[in-house]
């Protein structure tokens, strides 16, 4: 029993590694299939695309924009404003390039 245990933490890496590579192509086959998920797809990017998303958006990026002025840093600043913008836009941006993706 020692010399297994021995030798499953000598190959751990490469029993990871096969695993890994193992799960590939059942994560292609989820992306052309998987009807189960569309509801959960749905909801998470109305979630994100929508109000609550926006809100949470302008949020993030008045609060970043409060420590800034609090501690007089602009690249915090900057962060904010990136963070607002991202976060109002980047699910409609992620969901055009993944959606016109072909795997």
């Amino acid at each position: 029993m020692r010399n297994l245990i021995h030798s499953l933490k000598q190959h751990k890496q490469q029993a990871m590694q096969f695993f890994l590579m193992a799960a590939v192509p059942l994560a292609a086959l989820a992306s052309t299939t998987g009807a189960e998920f569309s509801t959960f797809y749905q909801f998470v990017y109305d979630a994100a695309t929508g109000y609550l998303g926006r809100g949470i958006a302008i949020t993030g990026g008045l609060i970043t924009l409060g420590i800034a002025a609090g501690t007089g840093k602009a690249v915090i600043a900057i962060l904010g404003v990136v963070l607002a913008v991202f976060g109002a836009l980047g699910p409609s941006i992620i969901d055009n390039i993944f959606g016109s993706a072909i795997i």
